[in-house]
């Protein structure tokens, strides 16, 4: 299986902030249920381990509820 780059999930929320449960959704639709993510160093990423390493390196944050993308934590290729 091929695994999805994590930017392509971080584009979506580019696109527009979600909740947990909105963006869970899009990627599923998107990706499909079963999908595995890499990063630029690390790969092997189900969806919940790559949302709680997006969280701890603090490339996604929330506010009221809907995460958004942290600019600033973000590799910019």
């Amino acid at each position: 299986m091929t695994e999805i780059h994590a930017h392509n999930v971080l584009n979506l929320l580019r696109e527009k902030p979600m909740s947990e449960a909105e963006l869970r959704q899009a990627v599923n639709q998107e990706f499909g249920e079963h999908a595995m993510f890499r990063t630029c160093k690390l790969n092997g990423f189900d969806l919940d381990t790559l949302l709680t390493f997006f969280i701890q390196k603090q490339k996604i944050v929330q506010h009221d509820g809907k995460w958004s993308v942290n600019m600033d934590r973000v590799c910019g290729h």
